[in-house]
């Protein structure tokens, strides 16, 4: 279900429209890419592990937010690796999924390593790391150049973000932005990973909000200009939430952010997003989402506007 602010779908399909007549050859991509190793030790059974990789494109300061995320989960086992991918274009309030598939490769001692498939290519540096994003089917063309690493970030249970200066390719236009890429594993039957936020602002302002699975306590990081900081807990609310029935659950549509000393106060609403619900007995099903925000920090005594993304899950 997608939902904006009375935006027609002849907008989307001009956005999407950019995303074509890319001319010169992209860089030859990779077939794989080393991603987090687990510690050293005895060879495991992965197979009660899931991989996530999340890798987003947001334009900073310009009019129109744009934002383009990679999400991509592995899960191993003795028989092979199952695999799934989703791509993303936002803009103006409108999701368009431009690319979805699920597949399986062969089995693997690093399954969490990011594989190309189908119109999705990779390349990757001589250290492992991961520096492109390529889409290309037919006409349509988008790059993701991962850039200048500039915050390096890790949370209680081994997840990582790490935030760089990058830029997307849409048709021939370049666009610069900034870049989040998060890894984080959990167990088949353990407790999920909860939702995620990143927002960016001027004076290059980068913030990442996790939901730290089942406790329902958040945590922050956040960069501003050469500053950097870490706030250990976050209080969250929802200021306006709406039925989303399909779930037979209340969904938001604004956020309150607080930090309990008060040295962050945030607020966001949204401004369009896509929802579905995911598998259960009911009679309440779990629900995922990506809504695109924005709203405004008060940081420092500083008041800053703010746009991004938010990734809601309820479970």
């Amino acid at each position: 279900m997608t939902e904006g602010n009375d935006i027609r779908p002849k907008v989307l399909v001009a956005v999407f429209l950019a995303v074509t007549g890319c001319v010169g050859e992209a860089p030859s991509p990779q077939t794989s890419e080393q991603g987090p190793t687990p510690a050293a030790g005895p060879v495991r059974n992965f197979d009660d592990r899931i991989y996530e990789r999340n890798v987003v494109f947001m334009t900073m300061g310009a009019d129109s937010t744009i934002i383009v995320p990679w999400l991509l989960r592995s899960a191993g086992s003795a028989q092979g690796v199952e695999r799934t991918a989703e791509a993303w274009l936002a803009r103006a309030g409108l999701w368009e999924p431009f690319f979805t598939d699920r597949w399986e490769s062969p089995a693997t001692r690093s399954p969490f390593r990011v594989h190309p498939h189908g119109p999705m290519d990779l390349v990757v540096g001589p250290d492992g790391a991961l520096e492109e994003i390529l889409y290309e089917e037919g006409p349509r063309q988008l790059e993701v150049i991962i850039g200048e690493g500039m915050s390096d970030w890790s949370g209680n249970l081994g997840e990582t973000f790490r935030v760089h200066q990058g830029a997307a390719h849409f048709g021939d236009q370049r666009i610069e932005g900034l870049i989040l890429d998060m890894s984080r594993i959990h167990r088949r039957e353990g407790p999920a990973p909860g939702e995620w936020m990143f927002l960016t602002g001027a004076g290059r302002l980068a913030l990442v909000i996790v939901e730290a699975g089942e406790s329902s306590t958040y945590t922050a990081w956040g960069r501003w200009g050469e500053e950097e900081y870490r706030w250990p807990e976050m209080e969250v609310e929802w200021s306006t939430v709406r039925s989303f029935e399909e779930a037979r659950r209340d969904v938001p549509v604004g956020w309150e952010l607080n930090t309990p000393d008060r040295t962050l106060a945030l607020s966001l609403v949204s401004a369009g997003m896509e929802l579905r619900t995911g598998p259960g007995e009911g009679p309440l099903l779990p629900v995922e989402g990506l809504y695109q925000v924005s709203g405004s920090l008060v940081l420092a005594g500083d008041s800053i506007e703010v746009r991004g993304l938010v990734r809601h899950l309820q479970r």
